[in-house]
């Protein structure tokens, strides 16, 4: 951690990345306008005083919308890398220690679910229950967890074999002991980098859904 903190660019990056997690926590109290409010009177005007990043086609504030929107991607983010981090790190941790039968189920249950585009996943679940921000985050969670449980079983097959592990269950200790002192804190840091990819990953989805919503509206229009 001190040497990303001396690191100038990752300084820098860590600044832009809390001053948009601001923007986007105290969206009401940067923001003049309704970011829902339609305005046709002032369709697609410029950047200027009024709006500081112009209006969209329905005389939206596209400032308002930025910051308002950013606070939704926050949260869809976070708490779906979260669901899959609890559920990845558990079931990878469990397969690459205990291996055989257990490895086999919980590696072709990943490759089930990694079959499926997130998309469609999610299509076919808003279909199936109420569309809600809740669905989103649960399915995208569910999704992740695959992806996440195979990079940490890759990284406990490496580790279990390494000698303090080796020493640790010679003197007898336990498994969730082994795991959680020993195995856990030496996958760490490719889970972290992971997840911090995957929340980037949602951003994009959240993007193309938003896409296809505005040439839908554009269509209907």
């Amino acid at each position: 951690m001190s040497a990303f903190l001396r690191d100038g660019r990752a300084r820098i990056g860590l600044a832009l990345v809390g001053l948009l997690t601001l923007l986007a926590l105290f969206a009401p109290l940067v923001v003049r306008h309704d970011p829902v409010a339609i305005d046709l009177a002032v369709a697609l005007e410029r950047p200027g005083a009024a709006h500081w990043l112009g209006t969209d086609v329905q005389g939206r504030d596209v400032w308002a919308r930025l910051v308002h929107g950013a606070r939704v991607s926050l949260a869809v983010g976070v708490v779906s890398q979260v669901i899959a981090l609890a559920l990845g790190v558990a079931l990878g941790l469990v397969a690459g220690y205990y291996g055989r039968r257990v490895d086999d189920l919980v590696m072709r249950l990943a490759d089930v679910t990694l079959a499926f585009p997130t998309l469609l996943l999610l299509i076919a679940m808003a279909a199936a229950l109420s569309p809600s921000l809740g669905t989103v985050i649960v399915t995208i969670g569910v999704v992740g967890w695959a992806g996440m449980a195979r990079l940490v079983r890759g990284q406990v097959l490496v580790v279990r074999e390494a000698e303090y592990v080796q020493a640790e269950r010679a003197l007898g200790a336990g498994d969730a002991r082994i795991l959680l002192r020993h195995v856990l804190p030496n996958v760490v840091a490719p889970v972290v980098i992971a997840a911090t990819l995957g929340v980037a990953g949602v951003f994009y989805i959240r993007a193309r859904s938003s896409l296809g919503d505005q040439t839908r509206t554009g269509c209907s229009a």
